[in-house]
């Protein structure tokens, strides 16, 4: 199974989901909420602009749990 870290990293940088989604990935906030809650799957492209942003590895964002 596979958790999904994209919030606890935004908040972790000081950053609200909103703010994130609007201003550097360009989505509406709700699609980066459905992403954040596993209801959406995210397009590569805005995993690598977010990790890019956030300073972090793209496979930083999810952890592989057993």
């Amino acid at each position: 199974m596979i958790k999904n870290e994209i919030k606890k990293r935004i908040k972790e940088a000081g950053y609200s989901l909103k703010w994130i989604a609007q201003q550097k990935l360009n989505i509406h906030h709700t699609e980066l909420s459905n992403i954040c809650a596993g209801r959406r799957k995210p397009k590569t492209e805005t995993i690598r602009s977010l990790s890019r942003f956030l300073r972090c590895k793209m496979t930083d964002l999810y952890e592989e749990r057993s």
